[in-house]
């Protein structure tokens, strides 16, 4: 993890996406115990762990005249 000031004052973190994920995993372990404000922070973790492996992209012309049509549809 690395923690930043930035100019404005605002603390910017920085993690690895392994680091991210157990962070989050310990965090919800404790939930109980944890404010809100933590488990936001799980939250924003998780996703943010998912994002960065998702590598999903819409194909090109997914959606207008030049789509590939499937066999079933009689086109």
């Amino acid at each position: 993890m690395k923690v930043t000031r930035t100019e404005t004052g605002e603390v910017l973190l920085e993690f690895g996406i392994e680091e991210a994920r157990k962070l989050a995993k310990a965090i919800r372990r404790h939930a109980s115990d944890t404010t809100n404000g933590c488990l936001e922070l799980a939250s924003l973790l998780s996703e943010a762990q998912y994002n960065a492996r998702n590598n999903f992209r819409q194909p090109p012309h997914a959606f207008d005249d030049r789509a590939p049509r499937l066999p079933s549809t009689g086109e």
